[in-house]
């Protein structure tokens, strides 16, 4: 998936849900009493990158995924309902990442023989619309004084949301080479970052686009559980340290350093035939600089939410008082 398309799926997850915030009706009394919302969980992450993959060339996305470099991710939010059916997160997640060319029988990729793994950490800001607000049982299932409704009616109890927003993220890929040892793979310019005729040089930081989708679960008014998958479309190709194309190995050597020229080749010495020459010569195709990295979380978070009691109850009150006077 190229980058201008990955951009406007982005755009048109963050905009299209937005008509469902007139439709329906979900009771001013509970969102305006409940604002205030914390989560925190964990779960898996996995990462779509150069490294590693299908055992075929050319699979794109999701159909690039390799299940076996599944690892960890961490995360905590503070959400505030600005709307019933709008509400505005702050989330951090701590994840690892990682990708092995070992893992797929690929030819080109299998004699790359690159891999990495890196953290990530991350803080964004996301909007959720909810589609659907989860039951939250009889105790709620409530009339005002007007003779709304002051729960949640839902038949079959599920919340259903979807997410999008903004983040920032950090990530500082690390390398195994053949014989065991780790090393950072930044400080080694490997695609010759910042040398003559080499890659431009990568920072560790970049931003990303959150889209994803939730369900959420009631045990009551307050608490709950939430389960939720989502993807980052990310704006660098470096989180694995593979982009572009071959450095000079031998100038990388001299330039940096000999783990730099082992740590940006260790290919298997597969040849060309007709020629007898190296896949992995200086200028040959070493990564995809037109499609971006990306990593995605499937997570179980706890929620609670928080009440704001004096101004829900003080909207009941009046129409209680009104109530009362209107008998006199």
């Amino acid at each position: 998936m190229k980058k201008t398309a990955n951009i406007f799926l982005a755009f048109a997850f963050l905009f299209g849900p937005i008509y469902v915030l007139s439709q329906g009706y979900y009771n001013r009394y509970e969102f305006r009493r409940k604002r205030h919302e914390i989560s925190f969980g964990g779960g898996a992450s996995n990462f779509l990158g150069e490294l590693g993959g299908r055992d075929m060339v050319g699979s794109g996305f999701l159909y690039d995924l390799e299940f076996a470099k599944t690892s960890y991710v961490g995360q905590f939010s503070y959400m505030y309902y600005a709307m019933s059916k709008l509400a505005i997160r702050g989330n951090i997640c701590v994840s690892k990442v990682s990708g092995d060319d070992a893992l797929t029988s690929e030819f080109f990729r299998n004699n790359r023989n690159l891999n990495f793994e890196s953290m990530i950490i991350e803080g964004g800001l996301f909007m959720e619309v909810h589609l659907k607000h989860e039951r939250t049982g009889n105790r709620y299932n409530l009339r005002s004084p007007g003779g709304r409704y002051l729960g949640i009616r839902n038949p079959i109890g599920i919340g259903i949301y979807m997410f999008t927003g903004v983040a920032g993220f950090y990530y500082d890929p690390v390398g195994q080479s053949p014989d065991g040892v780790k090393y950072k793979l930044k400080p080694l310019k490997t695609e010759g970052q910042g040398l003559a005729g080499g890659a431009e040089a990568y920072s560790g930081l970049s931003m990303a686009i959150p889209v994803g989708f939730g369900l959420r679960k009631a045990f009551n008014g307050n608490a709950g559980l939430k389960f939720e998958a989502s993807y980052r479309f990310t704006f660098t190709d470096y989180i694995d340290d593979v982009s572009t194309v071959y450095y000079n190995n031998d100038a990388l050597a001299t330039l940096v350093s000999p783990t730099a020229a082992l740590m940006a080749d260790p290919n298997k010495g597969g040849v060309i035939p007709w020629s007898g020459t190296s896949y992995t010569e200086t200028g040959y195709q070493r990564g995809d600089a037109s499609d971006n990295d990306g990593y995605m979380f499937v997570t179980l978070s706890a929620y609670k939410k928080f009440n704001n009691a004096s101004r829900g109850y003080r909207t009941i009150n009046i129409h209680q008082k009104r109530k009362i006077k209107a008998s006199f």
